[in-house]
């Protein structure tokens, strides 16, 4: 098992399991006993199918889980109960599928957030300041939500994302049904972001070269397991394939 000091994350033999039904209860399992560990500063992939259970785990990261079995060590702190109100000021996540209240312009819902995280007045105007500036939103400040496009709405959720300047940061499909070219003009901001502040960055995709661009190691998982784990070249090397792409498709049969 990896050593809790030498990562931001480790779990070992997490399993989670949802239940539907009233009388007939019907079992999903989620998850399986993942082993994983990711690096300080790394940006780290998790790839897989539909329903592999590559958001279930991001929750769990992120403290909105409990798994059912195993255990989770975020920042050096093992995840007992939901994560401390101290462990989640540390984190934030970015989904493919924003939602901001509507009615509110870009600049409030940044405000808003910021005081969700207890940012003060002072420290709430600057991180406001530098997140419209960081990911080009000054012009749109003004702009409510529901006017924006479809690419400005994901550059605020992950403005939002970075408002409490989070040390390790979940980014759930960032780039999910973008125009390639705001896809690649998020690409480029996630990097930035990572490079002038260090922090982690942990990635669900399904864009095979959004992967081979931005991670530098990627655990692909399947069935609630980890089947694999290495850099690009190493799930290349270990499928006998020529690309990414090739790799997951022979890692996903």
């Amino acid at each position: 098992m990896a050593q809790v000091t030498d990562y931001v994350i480790v779990t070992k033999s997490v399993k989670k399991t949802f239940s539907s039904g009233l009388w007939k209860k019907k079992y999903t399992y989620a998850l399986r006993g993942v082993d994983l560990a990711v690096k300080e500063g790394e940006i780290f992939g998790l790839l897989g199918p539909n329903g592999a259970g590559k958001t279930t785990l991001l929750n769990i990261f992120s403290g909105q889980l409990l798994p059912d079995a195993g255990q989770v060590w975020v920042l050096g702190e093992e995840i007992t109960k939901y994560a401390s109100i101290k462990i989640k000021t540390r984190l934030n996540m970015c989904s493919g599928n924003p939602n901001f209240p509507w009615s509110l312009t870009v600049e409030e819902n940044l405000k808003f957030y910021a005081l969700l995280y207890g940012l003060c007045t002072n420290d709430c105007r600057r991180m406001v300041h530098n997140c419209l500036e960081m990911f080009e939103l000054e012009e749109f400040r003004q702009t409510k939500y529901e006017q924006l496009s479809t690419g400005n709405k994901q550059k605020l959720a992950l403005a939002k994302a970075f408002i409490n300047k989070p040390e390790i940061l979940f980014l759930d499909e960032p780039t999910l049904g973008l125009d390639p070219d705001i896809a690649k003009k998020i690409r480029e901001l996630i990097l930035q972001i990572r490079n002038e502040n260090k922090v982690t960055i942990v990635l669900t995709t399904h864009y095979m070269k959004e992967a081979e661009e931005l991670c530098e190691r990627i655990g692909f998982i399947k069935d609630g397991e980890i089947k694999a784990l290495g850099t690009k070249d190493e799930l290349m090397q270990m499928t006998k394939s020529t690309n990414l792409e090739e790799a997951f498709l022979e890692l996903a049969e």
